[in-house]
C-alpha cells in the first residue's frame, strides 16, 4: 500500500519550543501533536549516556543532568564555530536542531502521513549564516525545505486567516531568543512587508537569566549565603525560572523554596512588580526598537491599524501594557501566540496569499570613498543592497580601481548598515585576476543578488577586460557543513534513536 503523504506542512523551529502544523482538508491550519501528546515540543535535547538515546522535548528537560542537556540551541545558529562535546563527540548547532526536526517529522507523520516538503520559519533578523544552518538542519532531518519564511510574516498570515486582520499591521514577535518588529500592509490576498527591525539576542531566555539573579538576591537576603555554587546548579535554576516567570504572568506574588546542598533551603517571595523592574531595561529596548521601526517609515503610532502579538514572552503583562501605552489601544492576541508561527508557515506552504518580503540586512563592500567637503579619502562600507529592499532583488554599484598596474581585484563582502567598517561583518571575499599594465580608474561593477530565502550571491565584473567572477557567499568555521557533510550526517541521524 502506498504511504499517505502530508501536504502543506510548516515548522516553527523555536528557541524554547518547536511546533509542526499542516493544512486540514477544510483549508484551515492545525498543530499536529507529537507522540507525547504535546502541541509544543520543548527545543531541548538530552544525551543519555547508558542507552545512547537522544531524548527530545519534555523528557529531555527532565533528563536530570544539565551537563548532558542542550537548551536554546537556536541562539547559536549564527555562530559557525559553535560545537558542544558530549562523550567525546562534537555536535554542531545544526545537528542538534536536526534532532528536534527529526522528532517532529517522525512522530507527527503517524497522524498526517509521510512528511517530506516543509516550510521552515526563522526570525526576521536571522543573518544568512543562521538561515543556511536552518536549511541544513532540515536536510539532515531528511526534509525538503521548500522555503524559509520569516516568523512575523508567517504569524501575520495566520492572523489574517483566522481574525481577518488587514490594513497596516505591526507584528511584535517576542519569543524565547529574539525580538522581531515587522510592519506590513495586508490587503485581501496580498501581504507586503514594509520593514523589519529587531534584536537577535533579546527574548524570554534573557528574562530567565535576570530572574535567577533576582532569586539569588532574595535567597541571599534570607540566608546570608550565595544560592548558586556551580554551573550545574545555575542551569537547573534557569530551567525552573522559566516556570516561575510564567506564573508571575498570572499572579502578582509567587512563593518559592530554593536552596543548595551546602546552605539548605529558604522560602522566598517574588512579586510581579519586582520582576518587571528587573527586566525594565530590556523592555525599554523593545519599545525603542518599535519607535525606530516607525521612524524609518515616517509613521506615527496612530498610523498602525493593528498591533498583533507573537511569541510566548508577549504573555508578560508589562509587555502588553507598554504596547497599549505606546499605541493608545491594546494589542491583539490570537491566544495561541506560541503556535501562530507554525500555523502561518503551513498557510505559507499552501501559498494561499501573495507575500512580498524584504531583505533584513544590508550588503555592501569596503571601498575608498572621498569626503566631498574635506577631500580626505578613507575606507568605508559602501552599501549595495540596502536593508528592507523588497526581495528577490539584484542590485549593482560601480567602483573604480585606485592604483596603477593592479593585477588582482579583491572585493570584501559586508553585511551591516553602518558606514564604519568596524561595525559591519565581513562575510565573504571575491578575488578576480585582471590583465597587467592597467591604469588606475578602471571601472569595476559589483552586483549582489538576494533570493527569496534571503541568501546572497555576489559578482564582480571588470568592465575593461570583460572578466567576471560569481560566487555564493560561504561562511567558514567548524559548524559550517558542506553538502557531503549534510548527506553523511543525515545518514548517521537515521541510525540514532531519538525519542
Amino acid at each position: 500500500m502506498e504511504k499517505k503523504k502530508a501536504t502543506y506542512v510548516g515548522i516553527d523551529l523555536g528557541t524554547s519550543t518547536s511546533a509542526l502544523a499542516h493544512i486540514r482538508s477544510d483549508g484551515n491550519p492545525e498543530i499536529v501533536p507529537n507522540a507525547d501528546g504535546e502541541r509544543l515540543t520543548p527545543s531541548v535535547v538530552f544525551f543519555d549516556q547508558f542507552e545512547g538515546v537522544k531524548l527530545v522535548g519534555s523528557a529531555a528537560k527532565d533528563g536530570g543532568d544539565p551537563d548532558r542537556t542542550i537548551h536554546h540551541i537556536k541562539k547559536h545558529m549564527d555562530n559557525p564555530s559553535y560545537e558542544v562535546e558530549i562523550d567525546g563527540q562534537k555536535w554542531t548547532a545544526t545537528e542538534i536542531s536536526a534532532m528536534i526536526l527529526s522528532k517532529l517529522k517522525s512522530e507527527c507523520a503517524h497522524l498526517i502521513g509521510e512528511i517530506k516538503d516543509v516550510v521552515l520559519t526563522v526570525p526576521a533578523n536571522f543573518n544568512e549564516l543562521a538561515r543556511k544552518a536552518t536549511i541544513a538542519a532540515g536536510r539532515i532531518a531528511d526534509l525538503r525545505v521548500t522555503r524559509i519564511v520569516n516568523e512575523p510574516t508567517a504569524a501575520a498570515l495566520y492572523y489574517a486567516h483566522s481574525q481577518g486582520v488587514d490594513g497596516r499591521v505591526l507584528v511584535y514577535d517576542l519569543g524565547g531568543g529574539t525580538l522581531d518588529i515587522t510592519i506590513m500592509e495586508i490587503e485581501g490576498n496580498n501581504i507586503d512587508i514594509l520593514l523589519s527591525e529587531g534584536a537577535r539576542h533579546l527574548g524570554g531566555t534573557d528574562f530567565d537569566e535576570i530572574l535567577i539573579d533576582v532569586i539569588g538576591e532574595q535567597y541571599r537576603d534570607s540566608s546570608g549565603k550565595d544560592l548558586i555554587l556551580n554551573e550545574t546548579q545555575r542551569r537547573r535554576l534557569l530551567a525552573a525560572a522559566e516556570d516561575t516567570k510564567k506564573r508571575l504572568s498570572k499572579l502578582n506574588v509567587v512563593s518559592e523554596t530554593v536552596g543548595n546542598e551546602r546552605d539548605g533551603l529558604a522560602r522566598i517571595e517574588l512579586t510581579r512588580r519586582l520582576f518587571e523592574e528587573a527586566i525594565k531595561r530590556l523592555l525599554t529596548r523593545t519599545v525603542m526598537l518599535v519607535e525606530q521601526a516607525l521612524d524609518q517609515l515616517a509613521l506615527l503610532p496612530q498610523d498602525i491599524d493593528h498591533v498583533v502579538l507573537v511569541g510566548g514572552s508577549t504573555r508578560i503583562p508589562k509587555v502588553q501594557q507598554l504596547l497599549e501605552d505606546q499605541f493608545g489601544k491594546p494589542p491583539q492576541s490570537c491566544g495561541n501566540v506560541d503556535e501562530c508561527v507554525a500555523l502561518g508557515a503551513a498557510l505559507f506552504a499552501q501559498k494561499a496569499r501573495n507575500v512580498s518580503e524584504v531583505c533584513n540586512h544590508s550588503y555592501g563592500t569596503l571601498a575608498i570613498i572621498e569626503d566631498a567637503a574635506t577631500g580626505e579619502a578613507n575606507v568605508q562600507n559602501s552599501v549595495v543592497i540596502p536593508k528592507n529592499t523588497p526581495i528577490p532583488c539584484s542590485m549593482s554599484q560601480t567602483y573604480i580601481t585606485s592604483e596603477d598596474n593592479e593585477e588582482l581585484i579583491e572585493v570584501e563582502i559586508t553585511q551591516g548598515e553602518d558606514h564604519d567598517p568596524k561595525y559591519v561583518d565581513i562575510v565573504g571575499k571575491i578575488s578576480l585576476e585582471v590583465p597587467r599594465g592597467r591604469p588606475a580608474g578602471c571601472p569595476v561593477t559589483v552586483t549582489y543578488s538576494y533570493d527569496e530565502n534571503q541568501r546572497v550571491r555576489a559578482q564582480v565584473f571588470d568592465e575593461v577586460s570583460g572578466l567576471k567572477k560569481d560566487v555564493a557567499i560561504e561562511y567558514k568555521g567548524s559548524g559550517v557543513l558542506s553538502d557531503e557533510d549534510i548527506q553523511r550526517k543525515s545518514a548517521y541521524l537515521k541510525q540514532i534513536k531519538i525519542a
